[in-house]
């Protein structure tokens, strides 16, 4: 992927939220609508999206995969992730990220859009703009929504309940769809293309990510009501017996990263710039190993070792053919993020077929737990995730025979309310290895039972159990008179999550 340094530059400045770098105060977090005639709706939309891979991939994926121990914060100022006693302060970044770098910008394409008669840009700008906001929400709960992005004409925004948050997210798809659905001609200029760096200016496959979107954001409502969510995924997933999420792996949301230093992957940097801050997490680890999650570390691998292990994580001691993650609490930096993730080319994830299968399998079992198409979608998502990381044929963990052999072990379905879910989410847990997406299945399902971090009692985290938020950001607490008084990391609970 090429990258525009004119318009995605300053990225760089502040692209890790674990750097603990200072943020600018709630006024600079608005556009001001009167500039969206002065830039360039294609370059603006470069930058945007590339802004939102650098922070979904280390402003939530970090710390929300830490909290699920996928990752470990294993030294300097990470090693405070890792059982929750960080400042509020090293949230102002996660907050700026995603409201400056990402929500201004796309107010831009699609304020631009919208007058120059460009339905396709502004469809592109409603789905990443509804994930931006999803991805926001699902870490903070109530959030400024209607009033957020008016810069210093509202300078206090209120706080939208997440309920009404999450009704408005799936009517902005709706509308999205609708802008995506029109003829090529109705855009009046040139069409997205190059400098849509996820899709190319597909907009059949942005179709299929807005329509996997609604999916995703109806099964985290099934705390709320388990039929109706899983009812509306499948709704959202097919139109009658058409499939219409995405597709493939060739439809992957991906955003992808340049080998030079300041293009590279976002991982790849954190471990560059600040190496021995990040690990991977004992529970992951064990997985990959074939072992439980609540296994000691040093536990020797079990006889279905996963096939992406080598993919994953990193041997540790180097040079060895074994693997060890970090206790939940305790420093110390073993495997860390291996070749698929932790390159300066590696992509950081939207959204994939894998987790359309994995949604399709959730809901199925969920409306009928003796429906065989819950078993044929969780055998596809698994399979996809294979597909998607597994490059090396020599690897003796991962031939086909072995990929074959952990699918027949794994995705069994018996009719057990319990160990089936367990095991849907336990091998999306997996499979979405760095994905804030697994923090919220783990925080609606309980799933894999994680066990609880050491010294992870602190009066924002009282009885040292696993974060199911964040507090929110110590600039936003000082700026805005509006912001809730008094969150931890357990409440106020997420309205999905009560």
């Amino acid at each position: 992927m090429k990258i525009y340094p004119s318009n995605i530059g300053r990225l760089f400045i502040a692209v890790s939220m674990l750097a603990g770098l200072a943020s600018c105060s709630l006024e600079g977090t608005n556009v001001n609508p009167n500039a969206s005639t002065e830039v360039s709706v294609s370059a603006v939309l470069t930058g945007a999206e590339v802004a939102l891979g650098f922070n979904l991939g280390v402003n939530a994926g970090l710390i929300a995969n830490i909290y699920i121990q996928q990752a470990s914060g294993a030294n300097g100022d990470a090693a405070s992730f890792d059982n929750y006693a960080s400042s509020t302060q090293y949230f102002n970044q996660t907050w700026r990220g995603f409201y400056v770098e990402v929500l201004d910008e796309l107010k831009i394409v699609r304020t631009t859009a919208t007058q120059q008669q460009l339905p396709y840009y502004s469809g592109i700008a409603r789905v990443l703009s509804v994930y931006t906001y999803g991805t926001l929400t699902d870490l903070f709960g109530d959030i400024p929504y209607k009033e957020s992005l008016y810069g210093n004409n509202i300078t206090n925004p209120a706080y939208d309940k997440q309920e009404d948050i999450y009704k408005s997210l799936q009517e902005q798809l709706d509308s999205a769809i609708t802008e995506l659905s029109l003829p090529a001609a109705s855009n009046q200029g040139a069409l997205p293309a190059t400098d849509d760096v996820i899709y190319g200016g597909n907009i059949d496959r942005w179709k299929s990510l807005a329509y996997t979107l609604k999916a995703r954001y109806a099964i985290h409502l099934t705390k709320i009501n388990s039929t109706t969510a899983a009812q509306a995924v499948l709704n959202a997933l097919y139109d009658g017996a058409r499939y219409r999420g995405i597709a493939d792996n060739s439809g992957d949301a991906l955003v992808m990263f340049g080998a030079s230093t300041t293009n590279a992957n976002p991982f790849y940097q954190q471990n560059t710039n600040r190496p021995g801050w990040i690990g991977l997490g004992a529970s992951f680890v064990n997985l990959l190993n074939g072992n439980a999650v609540t296994d000691d570390p040093t536990k020797p691998e079990g006889l279905l070792v996963d096939p992406r292990r080598a993919y994953f994580a990193t041997p540790y001691p180097v040079g060895s053919n074994t693997y060890r993650g970090s206790a939940p609490g305790v420093p110390g930096a073993f495997s860390v993020i291996g070749s698929y993730y932790g390159t300066a080319t590696s992509p950081v994830v939207i959204s994939s077929f894998t987790e359309a299968k994995f949604l399709e399998a959730e809901a199925r079992w969920r409306i009928n737990p003796a429906d065989p198409l819950a078993k044929t979608a969780l055998e596809a998502a698994i399979r996809s995730s294979f597909q998607r990381v597994v490059s090396n044929s020599t690897d003796p963990y991962a031939t086909p025979e072995k990929q074959q052999a952990y699918i027949t072990a794994k995705a069994i379905l018996n009719g057990d309310s319990g160990s089936d879910l367990n095991t849907i989410i336990t091998q999306k847990y997996i499979a979405l290895f760095l994905q804030p997406e697994a923090w919220s299945d783990y925080r609606r399902t309980g799933y894999p039972a994680l066990p609880l971090a050491k010294n992870a009692t602190s009066v924002a985290n009282p009885n040292g159990q696993i974060p199911r938020r964040i507090p929110y950001p110590q600039n936003e607490q000082t700026l805005n008179n509006n912001t809730p008084a008094g969150s931890g990391y357990q409440t106020p609970a997420l309205w999905w999550d009560k």
